[in-house]
């Protein structure tokens, strides 16, 4: 192996996009085993609308880190499964906000019950000092290019 793959395999950026398709190809497995019809992207869009349901497309877009285009089409899929309704704003007739269904709703805690057992799974192994100096790394390295992007 030569010094250029060394550094490449070796870097935050290949380190962390191995871990995240590594998280969303078990967290998939173990939404799909628990007999769910969502995907780890349609889980994406429902954890935010879990914590404030009738959001916009647009606040669902910046929150994610998704552009309009990916909302829309994730949008769309959930809405053919009778997960989210989209309904217009009244304050801005341009604007839908988008809410969960009951369907979705009644799923909730049976989904973040999975979710939480896949974090438990992550974290085996490494100490609750270790967790936080990595998110705090992370966090900051999400910071440096939330910067640049602007």
């Amino acid at each position: 192996m030569d010094t250029f793959d060394t550094v490449i395999d070796s870097s935050i950026a290949y380190l962390v996009g191995r871990t995240s398709r590594s998280i969303i190809k078990r967290l998939t497995k173990k939404i799909s085993d628990a007999g769910f019809d969502v995907s780890y992207e349609q889980w994406s869009i429902l954890v935010h609308l879990y914590r404030k349901d009738g959001q916009t497309q647009q606040e669902l877009s910046n929150i994610s880190v998704k552009d309009k285009a990916a909302i829309t089409r994730l949008l769309n899929v959930l809405e053919k499964k009778n997960m989210v309704l989209r309904i217009p704003d009244r304050n801005d007739k341009r604007s839908k906000l988008v809410y969960l269904t009951h369907k979705a709703k009644d799923f909730k805690d049976e989904l973040i019950a999975v979710v939480i057992d896949l974090l438990g799974e992550a974290e085996q192994g490494i100490s609750s000092e270790e967790m936080n100096q990595c998110k705090t790394i992370l966090n900051k390295i999400f910071s440096n290019f939330e910067q640049l992007n602007r």
